[in-house]
């Protein structure tokens, strides 16, 4: 064999080994299923159940997580349990209520460089022996996390069940509720961006039940929710990367509690007692399919937007491809859940 033939075969071993090298490495995706006696992981390549975490017995409403993705946070309404997402394991409990002072959550997100905790919350106050309850106005709790102590507290409108931090501006944080506002966290002051119950002139006034955020850590970064008028339905969409807000026209009415937006952002999908494929740029029904287990909440989507996460509402989840809707399989679970979380690792 002549020199410059190994040479050559050197070279082309050399150049593959730096290509595979450089290659990023493929994530797995997991998803979180909160349900009411224990945290669910489902392994998404195999769609089976690879973890139970049975460690609380508390009804989940909301979840959020970090936007590093290493923690996880279940919403409780008066306590909130931590997940580390790389051991799958508790890690912490934060209780906010006392027997003096009952602070129901309704709204939670993390703040973009994971340290704080933004809640939204109600709380109502009573003195020892004295038969009279103190009713505050809503309130926004900056909690640190490292130091498991409120560090500020904002007046807020009623009704936020959607906290959405923005990347580019710490802070700004915009609220959905009864309207969808913007607070300056330096000033405690607060501007309307988007009427919904309380429209302005040139706006329709809107219903929208923004509970279920169908997000991923590092995904396009997109929030989206569907709404409905006196006169159709649309869907709302919030970039958290810049604060930019965008109305959709649906082109049908649909009943559906949450929507998720593919990675490509191409397509909307929505879920009640229907799995529906919207197109995100026109509003034009693209399918729909009945959902066989019954109404279901929330709806994720695997990072490689093939295939669908419907549910939970009842002790299920149902996985469809996202192509043609096709039901590929269900998922039971060992309770009832509303929620659930996409992590890719």
């Amino acid at each position: 064999m002549n020199s410059s033939f190994r040479s050559g075969h050197l070279f082309l071993f050399m150049l593959v080994g730096m290509l595979l090298f450089a290659a990023p490495l493929m994530a797995k995706d997991f998803l979180y299923v909160p349900v009411n006696n224990a945290l669910q992981i489902i392994d998404c390549e195999t769609d089976t159940i690879v973890k139970t975490v049975p460690v609380y017995s508390d009804y989940i409403m909301q979840s959020t997580y970090s936007p590093d993705g290493k923690r996880y946070y279940l919403n409780a309404q008066h306590s909130v349990y931590v997940f580390d997402t790389t051991t799958h394991e508790m890690v912490d409990t934060f209780r906010f209520s006392s027997e003096l002072s009952k602070v129901t959550i309704t709204g939670l997100a993390v703040s973009t460089d994971n340290k704080t905790l933004f809640l939204s919350t109600n709380i109502v106050k009573k003195k020892q022996n004295i038969p009279k309850l103190n009713v505050l106005p809503p309130q926004l709790i900056a909690y640190d996390i490292g130091k498991k102590k409120m560090v500020k507290n904002y007046p807020i409108p009623h009704m936020v069940f959607q906290i959405l931090t923005v990347q580019n501006d710490k802070n700004r944080l915009l609220l959905l509720g009864t309207d969808l506002v913007e607070i300056d966290l330096k000033t405690g002051k607060t501007k309307k961006r988007i009427g919904i119950m309380n429209p302005s002139k040139d706006e329709e006034g809107k219903n929208c039940l923004a509970i279920w955020d169908n997000s991923s850590p590092g995904d396009h970064g997109i929030f989206t929710t569907p709404y409905y008028t006196a006169t159709g339905m649309g869907y709302l969409f919030v970039n958290r990367k810049n604060g930019k807000v965008d109305l959709l026209q649906g082109k049908d009415v649909w009943f559906e509690y949450s929507t998720t937006l593919s990675p490509d952002k191409k397509f909307l999908y929505g879920v009640m007692d229907e799995l529906i494929k919207i197109d995100a740029a026109t509003g034009e029904t693209v399918k729909s399919v009945p959902v066989p287990q019954g109404t279901c909440y929330a709806i994720n989507i695997t990072s490689d937007g093939k295939k669908l996460y419907v549910g939970p509402a009842g002790p299920d989840v149902s996985v469809y491809n996202t192509d043609t809707l096709e039901l590929i399989g269900v998922i039971p679970l060992v309770a009832d859940g509303v929620v659930a979380h996409r992590f890719s690792m």
